[in-house]
């Protein structure tokens, strides 16, 4: 029996499949990032709809991303950030400076005390 060349024996995986798989991928991030959120915040997400909540999460995981935050636990931070504080401060570049430190964030919450002194003193002007 001959043998089939080795490209005769590749998978192939289209377009919608890759798509498929990085949708089912977001989906279950936001949904880990949802249920992060209430156990980190419980007193402002417990009573949240998971549809409502769900929707916060996405736009702040793409405004995170948007701002450069690619790392997973980045961008749980930033969350954290937004509903702690408010989503300003979480854009603000003394956040975003933080927020890109891995090796800081590797100490967590130290650099949540540092945003909340950030965060509490008055702005220069």
């Amino acid at each position: 029996m001959p043998r089939r060349p080795a490209a005769a024996l590749m998978l192939k995986i289209r377009r919608p499949q890759i798509e498929a798989l990085a949708n089912l991928s977001w989906r279950r991030f936001v949904a880990s990032a949802v249920a992060h959120l209430r156990d980190a915040h419980p007193e402002r997400w417990a009573e949240a709809a998971e549809d409502v909540a769900g929707a916060w999460v996405e736009r702040r995981l793409t405004r995170g991303m948007h701002l450069g935050l690619l790392e997973e636990v980045s961008l749980l931070r930033h969350l954290e950030v937004a509903s702690h504080f408010d989503e300003r401060f979480a854009d603000s570049d003394d956040a975003i400076g933080v927020l890109h430190n891995l090796d800081e964030l590797q100490s967590w919450p130290e650099p949540m005390e540092l945003l909340a002194s950030l965060y509490e003193s008055p702005a220069e002007t």
